[in-house]
């Protein structure tokens, strides 16, 4: 059978710690993935007696890592900083809307899932990696960079299945030594055409134990993980650039008072962020993939387009004049009475502009094309803050370990 990548979707859940995976229970929908396992195959070049290349593959250190697009709606860049950044505590209600705060700092690990098809291939000990977030005809698009401790898609049967009454299941560990890891309570496996739901797991890595079922199968066939259900309850939509407000001053205080109004604000005809982790990734002993997953030196950047009126943005540039930058994105209203709205607020407390090109083109106006490097500022002692207000709990970002 063939199946059409438009049945997929992207499917997640936080994990109360690094290696305790979780069956993902938010989904969201997908513009486009790209994470792929990485094993790192490399010819045997070793020298016995053969004048061909090689006669096998070694493996080397193994990695997970790639793109998740999505229009950003609310309530799906709560989960994407989630995974980038530190969340502070949540407050407010699903009737006023629930107000999330994020700074520089170590974000959640996720269990994710993305479908093929009838199968599913979950990714777990996920983290954001790098975050960007523009706008594609009008419409806000976020792109997020993950790397991930494991992952489970398939595996082979290391121990027939003879019919009735089979209650296990040992799986083949040519992949991985624990094939079993990513899995969890309550997961559905499919295995000689028959589906299975797992009741535990042996703590030797290999074993799946589920009720007695009639299921017959051989030494190396496949056995896939099936596929959930989505539902996409009241999904909200993503973030316009229409509704966006961009405030540049001096100060950060000045950045937010300029970002209150349309008046006030600055007009950006092309307008991007992106946040960076440049995550720890690298294998020790005792795994053959990356060990942790941890922030090393951050960074962040802005680029937009705006109208050039003057030369006081390539004065500012040639000086390199401390400026700060709001972006505050609203979206549609969350209570009955319209006082309160979805929002993304972004304030760069300092930056300082690293280009400040002035094209001329004929038949055009002249832009001040600028991309900007987010600075630490030490009278704030900060650099970046993340606020969204959104429908989405804080238990659903992580707050309640239990969920």
């Amino acid at each position: 059978m063939n199946y059409l990548a438009d049945k997929s979707y992207l499917a997640l859940r936080t994990q109360a710690s690094p290696t305790v995976v979780e069956i993902p229970n938010v989904f969201a929908p997908l513009i486009s993935e790209s994470i792929r396992v990485n094993p790192n195959f490399t010819a045997d070049r070793r020298l016995k007696g053969l004048s061909w290349k090689t006669d096998e593959l070694l493996r080397g250190a193994r990695f997970i890592e790639g793109d998740l697009t999505v229009w950003a709606d609310p309530d799906i860049l709560s989960h994407l900083f989630n995974m980038v950044y530190a969340k502070g505590v949540t407050t407010g209600s699903l009737a006023d809307g629930y107000t999330h705060p994020f700074t520089v700092g170590e974000g959640k690990f996720y269990t994710l899932e993305i479908p093929r098809g009838d199968y599913a291939q979950r990714i777990w000990g996920a983290r954001g990696e790098n975050l960007k977030v523009s706008f594609q005809d009008n419409k806000m698009q976020a792109v997020l960079s993950i790397k991930a401790l494991g992952q489970f898609y398939t595996a082979g049967l290391a121990v027939a299945l003879t019919g009735a009454g089979m209650t296990s299941l040992v799986m083949k560990t040519n992949y991985d030594l624990r094939p079993t890891d990513g899995l969890v309570a309550g997961d559905k496996l499919i295995v000689g055409g028959v589906e299975i739901t797992i009741t535990s797991l042996n703590a030797d890595g290999k074993t799946v134990n589920f009720g007695a079922t009639t299921v017959t199968a051989a030494v190396g066939d496949p056995i896939y993980l099936k596929a959930q259900t989505p539902s996409f309850p009241a999904l909200a939509e993503p973030l316009y650039l229409g509704n966006t407000l961009v405030g540049i001053a001096a100060t950060s205080a000045l950045a937010v008072t300029a970002a209150g109004a349309k008046a006030t604000a600055s007009p950006c005809y092309n307008l991007s962020f992106e946040f960076k982790n440049n995550l720890l990734s690298e294998p020790a002993s005792g795994s053959t993939g990356p060990s942790v997953l941890l922030n090393q030196v951050r960074e962040a950047a802005i680029e937009l387009s705006r109208l050039f009126e003057n030369p006081t943005q390539y004065q500012k540039w040639l000086e390199y004049v401390k400026q700060a930058i709001t972006v505050i994105t609203t979206g549609r209203f969350i209570k009955s009475d319209l006082t309160t709205s979805e929002k993304m607020t972004v304030n760069f407390h300092s930056v300082k502009l690293m280009t400040n090109e002035q094209p001329l083109e004929s038949g055009q106006y002249i832009f001040d094309k600028q991309k900007f490097e987010s600075l630490y500022d030490a009278g704030d002692g900060k650099a970046v803050e993340v606020t969204i207000i959104n429908k989405t709990s804080g238990d659903d970002l992580g707050d309640d370990d239990s969920i």
